[in-house]
């Protein structure tokens, strides 16, 4: 019973110091420490829900979505619940930021999702983050001056101007969605 007593954490030892005899002792501190079937079966369909439900928050680095999701896996680990590793990879590919979209491309095209690990999607994915930083900044810079904004508009107008027979609108060009700016140019695309 001594060693039993030693090896539990003192929040468990006070709640079976008044059991009479090492079975009952035992006994609380395996359903205290181990839970119960249904508390396990809570605890594997809680993980499962946070794992199905794991997305990237607003603006969220690669780095800060990689810790989560690890910690999340690691959770999973300890109370012995493991989905497959191609969906543990799909998953941590899926939940990130659409923009990053062709570094996905490129990392399915590179690896089989089925044997990889998610680690080493992560490290191949982390090369390319100063890249799509840069993208970002860029996207944003133009987004936000209008001078570009009615240069980039400009170009497009004339261009499916160009191809129709009359130069003349009867309808003036608005730009009405700032979102939709094409980035043309991606200057970093000749490094990848």
């Amino acid at each position: 019973m001594n060693y039993i007593l030693q090896g539990i954490p003192n929040d468990i030892y006070n709640s079976v110091d008044a059991c009479p005899d090492a079975n009952q002792k035992w006994a609380r501190i395996k359903r205290l420490m181990q839970g119960s079937d249904i508390s396990k079966q809570e605890r594997h369909s809680r993980l499962m829900n946070e794992f199905n439900k794991f997305v990237v928050m607003e603006g969220e680095s690669l780095t800060s979505v990689y810790e989560r999701f690890s910690t999340l896996i690691n959770v999973m680990d300890q109370n012995d619940v493991r989905p497959q590793e191609i969906s543990i990879s799909t998953k941590f590919l899926n939940s990130l930021q659409p923009e990053w979209s062709k570094y996905i491309t490129m990392t399915r095209q590179k690896y089989t999702l089925k044997t990889t690990e998610f680690d080493l999607l992560f490290d191949h994915l982390s090369q390319f983050e100063p890249h799509f930083n840069a993208s970002k900044v860029k996207k944003v810079a133009r987004n936000y001056d209008p001078l570009s904004l009615v240069a980039n508009s400009h170009a497009h107008s004339l261009n499916s101007h160009a191809s129709s027979s009359c130069f003349c609108s009867s309808q003036p060009y608005y730009v009405t969605h700032l979102s939709s700016v094409i980035d043309k140019d991606d200057d970093y695309q000749g490094e990848i």
